[in-house]
């Protein structure tokens, strides 16, 4: 159609060329332009829809790439099932952060999203964050650390009939069937090696074989936290023994967890009782020859109490004290000879159990189960994942540096860690060699006739500190109260 018009306005200027020569210019010029107008119009049109089309054609393109760029950049998000981990409290100590390090990236390694909770130590929060998980689709499983382990029955069988396996962590969770594993230290495998290295530290066979004796007392653990009766069991299964034949005697006669445990573990409370022992039973040595406690904390305020004494490391009547969790400042007491031993239960390796053991459970596979008998929580056994501890002393405390735990400056012992403080205003603070023995008195070095003056003989001895006190002499002593480890406590 556009070609016939333009034909006819074509055959119009020829006409017109014949009929007016001299208009030929203009009329051929006026075609032109209604031609170049008409062209221009439809041309515009044309261009235009050409155009459109290219535009279209580019944008089917550029959309068809744009969806195979959102395919390779922009894949369907992945949804990870989630682990809740349940804690009492965000421990800021160091083998608590390393412990929360460890647990999350096992996890997160494993291809989980690990979502920690903390309660600060609130149950009723606790149990509130277990229910927030159970709302959420991809919740797996949970980890739980109790804040009261007596609490979360109610709240554990809401998981049960969402088929949420529940893995106990650290501590007992009491009076439920609902839970599938239990992940903790073996304290009464610790409480053997704390018990076998005060027999090798305070010579006990010797001891016995010289018909001698060395007194001890315990400072326990919270008397509702089973770990600590575990620990205290597996102290006794090797100290036993001892008690019984009269070659360590407890003059104060708690021989007994029930006797002996601190409730809370209250640190107030453990210096009120050594304080206690210590002026009722020994108030002519001062101190007893052990003194075995159930964490760093209790050893370290036992050392504070002697020192108020004047009783200071390095003396005779310095005592072997036992501690528990390598903290900082007691590794560097063990160090420097204050304390002769502690135990590290390193939490990464209890975070590192645990979060093999979920990856296990949920992939179908067994788990390797160290205990089937020990840990009953009132209701059931709990088949149980147990950690070992690490005995730590004067020569091996620096594995703690070796295994990145602590940095060499944080437990490195000060100088001249176990001088005494001089006895005597009158002595010399530094005395000169001489073939015989100087004397501490000003008299001797001015004359230069060194004349020995007896110093005080603090050594006990058989007839003394280490004596089981005589019939009249003080409280009556019987083993009768030492515990056997029995099947109810394990």
């Amino acid at each position: 159609m556009k070609r016939q018009i333009a034909g006819i306005l074509t055959g119009l200027l020829v006409c017109s060329a014949f009929l007016a020569g001299c208009g030929k210019n203009e009329a051929t010029q006026a075609v032109k332009e209604s031609v170049e107008t008409e062209k221009e119009g439809n041309g515009e049109s044309t261009e235009a829809e050409g155009k459109d089309q290219d535009k279209k054609s580019d944008a089917e393109e550029t959309d068809g790439s744009t969806e195979e760029s959102s395919g390779e950049d922009q894949a369907p998000e992945v949804v990870l099932d989630k682990i809740g981990i349940l804690l009492p409290e965000e421990r800021s100590d160091m083998n608590g952060s390393l412990e929360r390090a460890e647990l999350k990236s096992r996890l997160e390694e494993n291809g989980y999203d690990a979502a920690l909770y903390f309660a600060k130590e609130d149950a009723d929060t606790q149990i509130s964050q277990i229910r927030e998980l159970l709302q959420d689709e991809n919740l797996k499983a949970l980890v739980i650390s109790p804040v009261d382990p007596y609490s979360l029955s109610d709240v554990l069988q809401e998981a049960s009939d969402q088929s949420i396996p529940v893995i106990d962590y650290d501590d007992l969770i009491m009076d439920t069937d609902k839970i599938k594993y239990y992940v903790t230290f073996n304290t009464r495998a610790i409480g053997n090696e704390i018990g076998k290295n005060i027999v090798k530290q305070a010579e006990l066979d010797k001891v016995r074989e010289d018909r001698g004796c060395r007194t001890i007392e315990f400072l326990m653990g919270s008397l509702d936290d089973d770990a600590s009766l575990f620990l205290f069991n597996g102290i006794m299964e090797v100290l036993g023994e001892y008690v019984e034949d009269g070659t360590l005697v407890c003059r104060s006669g708690r021989t007994t967890f029930d006797q002996n445990g601190i409730a809370d573990e209250n640190t107030a409370d453990v210096m009120t009782q050594l304080n206690s022992v210590i002026s009722e039973f020994y108030s002519l040595e001062k101190t007893p020859d052990i003194i075995c406690t159930a964490s760093d904390v209790f050893a370290l305020a036992a050392m504070d109490i002697l020192e108020n004494e004047e009783i200071y490391p390095g003396d005779e009547n310095w005592p072997l004290i036992t501690g528990l969790n390598a903290d900082a400042d007691a590794v560097k007491s063990v160090a420097e000879g204050k304390m002769g031993f502690t135990v590290m239960m390193d939490r990464r390796d209890l975070a590192e159990a645990c979060a093999t053991l979920v990856d296990t459970y949920l992939k179908g596979d067994d788990v390797e189960v160290s205990n089937y008998s020990q840990y009953d929580n009132g209701v059931k056994i709990i088949g149980t994942v147990t950690c070992d501890g690490k005995l730590i002393d004067k020569d091996n405390y620096q594995i703690l540096v070796d295994n990145g735990f602590y940095l060499a400056e944080m437990i490195a012992p000060e100088a001249s860690p176990t001088q005494i403080p001089e006895a005597s205003p009158t002595l010399t603070p530094e005395v000169s060699p001489a073939p015989e023995e100087v004397s501490p008195t000003p008299a001797a070095e001015v004359t230069g006739v060194p004349e020995a003056s007896p110093a005080p003989d603090n050594k006990k001895t058989t007839d003394g500190k280490n004596a089981a006190p005589a019939s009249g002499d003080g409280p009556e002593i019987t083993t009768e109260e030492v515990p056997s480890v029995k099947e109810e406590h394990l």
